[in-house]
């Protein structure tokens, strides 16, 4: 039983340690999160057209029709 009290003993001073962001901290993160999500997924988007566009002509150029 007592290693048990140890071990709560332990973890509330493990929290105490622990540095929790402050609001602007937080939104200051949370705009770096929402950017980087916004230019990574415009990036997939421009290569997706690429390569759909690669993909077509090369098809067109084989001769394959397809989802017509």
């Amino acid at each position: 039983m007592e290693k048990i009290r140890k071990f709560f003993r332990e973890i509330r001073t493990e929290i105490k340690k622990i540095h929790w962001p402050s609001k602007e901290e937080l939104w200051g993160a949370t705009g770096v999160v929402i950017i980087i999500l916004a230019v990574t997924g415009i990036y997939f988007a421009i290569l997706d057209l690429g390569f759909t566009a690669a993909m077509k002509l090369l098809f067109g150029a084989l001769g394959i029709t397809y989802g017509e």
